[in-house]
Protein backbone atom coordinates (compact mmCIF):
# COMPACT_ATOMS: atom_id res chain seq x y z
CA UNK A 1 0.00 0.00 0.00
CA UNK A 2 1.33 3.48 -1.04
CA UNK A 3 2.56 5.83 1.86
CA UNK A 4 0.11 9.06 2.76
CA UNK A 5 0.71 11.66 0.56
CA UNK A 6 2.80 14.99 2.07
CA UNK A 7 0.92 18.27 1.29
CA UNK A 8 3.48 21.23 1.07
CA UNK A 9 2.39 25.03 1.14
CA UNK A 10 3.17 27.25 -1.14
CA UNK A 11 5.87 28.49 0.92
CA UNK A 12 7.34 24.71 1.43
CA UNK A 13 7.01 24.59 -2.42
CA UNK A 14 9.29 27.72 -2.99
CA UNK A 15 11.74 26.33 -0.24
CA UNK A 16 11.59 22.91 -2.17
CA UNK A 17 12.57 24.22 -4.89
CA UNK A 18 15.41 25.86 -3.85
CA UNK A 19 16.78 22.95 -2.00
CA UNK A 20 15.74 19.88 -4.83
CA UNK A 21 17.19 21.33 -8.20
CA UNK A 22 15.29 18.30 -9.96
CA UNK A 23 12.11 18.92 -8.04
CA UNK A 24 9.50 18.81 -10.94
CA UNK A 25 6.02 20.37 -10.28
CA UNK A 26 3.02 18.88 -11.86
CA UNK A 27 0.18 20.98 -12.92
CA UNK A 28 -2.99 18.61 -13.53
CA UNK A 29 -5.15 21.04 -13.93
CA UNK A 30 -6.83 21.43 -17.88
CA UNK A 31 -4.87 22.45 -20.70
CA UNK A 32 -7.31 25.79 -20.28
CA UNK A 33 -6.44 26.20 -16.73
CA UNK A 34 -3.08 25.96 -17.14
CA UNK A 35 -2.82 28.52 -20.02
CA UNK A 36 -4.53 31.37 -17.75
CA UNK A 37 -1.42 31.38 -15.06
CA UNK A 38 0.69 28.70 -13.00
CA UNK A 39 3.48 28.91 -10.50
CA UNK A 40 6.96 29.79 -11.61
CA UNK A 41 9.30 27.52 -11.68
CA UNK A 42 10.27 23.83 -13.08
CA UNK A 43 6.78 23.15 -14.34
CA UNK A 44 4.59 20.72 -16.29
CA UNK A 45 1.55 19.95 -17.12
CA UNK A 46 -0.55 16.93 -17.12
CA UNK A 47 -3.92 17.01 -16.66
CA UNK A 48 -5.22 14.60 -14.64
CA UNK A 49 -8.88 14.91 -16.17
CA UNK A 50 -10.11 16.85 -19.45
CA UNK A 51 -13.66 18.60 -18.93
CA UNK A 52 -16.04 18.46 -21.87
CA UNK A 53 -16.87 22.15 -23.54
CA UNK A 54 -20.04 21.25 -23.81
CA UNK A 55 -21.37 20.95 -20.66
CA UNK A 56 -18.21 21.10 -18.71
CA UNK A 57 -18.46 17.23 -17.42
CA UNK A 58 -14.91 15.89 -15.97
CA UNK A 59 -13.81 13.03 -18.13
CA UNK A 60 -10.46 10.95 -16.67
CA UNK A 61 -7.00 11.12 -18.53
CA UNK A 62 -6.45 7.74 -18.73
CA UNK A 63 -2.67 8.61 -19.53
CA UNK A 64 -2.13 10.10 -16.82
CA UNK A 65 0.33 7.58 -15.20
CA UNK A 66 1.47 6.54 -18.81
CA UNK A 67 2.72 9.71 -19.56
CA UNK A 68 4.22 10.61 -15.89
CA UNK A 69 5.72 7.29 -16.23
CA UNK A 70 7.42 8.24 -19.24
CA UNK A 71 9.04 11.17 -18.58
CA UNK A 72 9.83 10.96 -14.68
CA UNK A 73 11.85 8.06 -12.92
CA UNK A 74 9.96 6.35 -10.11
CA UNK A 75 12.40 8.18 -7.37
CA UNK A 76 12.33 11.81 -9.05
CA UNK A 77 11.67 14.34 -6.71
CA UNK A 78 7.41 15.65 -7.79
CA UNK A 79 5.16 18.04 -6.19
CA UNK A 80 1.64 17.64 -7.76
CA UNK A 81 -0.85 20.66 -8.05
CA UNK A 82 -4.56 22.15 -9.12
CA UNK A 83 -6.78 24.78 -8.36
CA UNK A 84 -7.24 24.14 -4.97
CA UNK A 85 -6.10 20.63 -4.11
CA UNK A 86 -8.44 18.00 -4.47
CA UNK A 87 -7.28 16.86 -7.88
CA UNK A 88 -3.67 16.94 -6.98
CA UNK A 89 -4.00 14.95 -3.83
CA UNK A 90 -5.78 12.09 -6.05
CA UNK A 91 -3.06 12.60 -8.92
CA UNK A 92 -0.62 12.08 -6.37
CA UNK A 93 -2.03 9.00 -4.93
CA UNK A 94 -2.41 7.36 -8.60
CA UNK A 95 1.18 8.14 -8.49
CA UNK A 96 2.36 6.34 -5.43
CA UNK A 97 0.35 3.25 -6.01
CA UNK A 98 2.32 3.29 -9.53
CA UNK A 99 5.44 3.21 -7.67
CA UNK A 100 6.60 6.63 -7.64
CA UNK A 101 8.68 6.82 -4.11
CA UNK A 102 8.55 11.12 -4.04
CA UNK A 103 5.35 12.58 -4.77
CA UNK A 104 3.80 15.14 -2.41
CA UNK A 105 0.95 17.96 -3.06
CA UNK A 106 0.68 21.12 -2.89
CA UNK A 107 -1.98 22.05 -0.13
CA UNK A 108 -4.55 24.93 -1.83
CA UNK A 109 -3.26 24.77 -4.81
CA UNK A 110 -2.61 27.06 -7.06
CA UNK A 111 -5.26 29.44 -5.47
CA UNK A 112 -3.04 29.35 -2.32
CA UNK A 113 0.35 30.43 -4.42
CA UNK A 114 -1.36 33.17 -5.68
CA UNK A 115 -3.04 34.07 -2.02
CA UNK A 116 1.02 33.98 -0.90
CA UNK A 117 2.07 36.54 -4.08
CA UNK A 118 3.82 34.03 -5.41
CA UNK A 119 5.62 34.48 -9.08
CA UNK A 120 2.87 33.26 -11.77
CA UNK A 121 3.28 32.97 -15.48
CA UNK A 122 1.52 31.93 -18.41
CA UNK A 123 4.70 30.71 -20.06
CA UNK A 124 3.36 26.64 -22.11
CA UNK A 125 5.93 26.70 -24.22
CA UNK A 126 6.96 23.08 -25.41
CA UNK A 127 8.55 20.84 -23.21
CA UNK A 128 6.15 22.18 -20.38
CA UNK A 129 2.76 21.70 -22.37
CA UNK A 130 1.04 18.82 -22.16
CA UNK A 131 0.58 18.38 -26.13
CA UNK A 132 4.23 18.68 -26.32
CA UNK A 133 5.00 15.86 -23.76
CA UNK A 134 2.18 13.96 -24.78
CA UNK A 135 3.74 13.98 -28.35
CA UNK A 136 7.19 13.08 -26.78
CA UNK A 137 5.91 10.23 -24.81
CA UNK A 138 3.70 8.78 -27.95
CA UNK A 139 5.83 9.59 -31.07
CA UNK A 140 8.41 6.96 -31.39
CA UNK A 141 12.12 8.29 -31.04
CA UNK A 142 12.97 10.27 -34.91
CA UNK A 143 9.32 10.21 -36.48
CA UNK A 144 8.70 13.96 -37.20
CA UNK A 145 5.23 12.96 -38.07
CA UNK A 146 5.93 14.02 -41.62
CA UNK A 147 5.75 11.78 -44.17
CA UNK A 148 9.15 12.31 -44.66
CA UNK A 149 8.94 13.49 -48.57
Amino acid sequence: MASPVTALSPQELVAAWADEPALTYIDVRTVSEFCAGRPKGQVVNIPWEFHAPAGGSAHPNAGFVEVVSALFARDAPLVTGCGKGPRALAAAEALGKAGFSNVRSLAGGFTAWQAQGLLSTTDNRPGVSYVSLLTRVRRPEGQTGSSGH
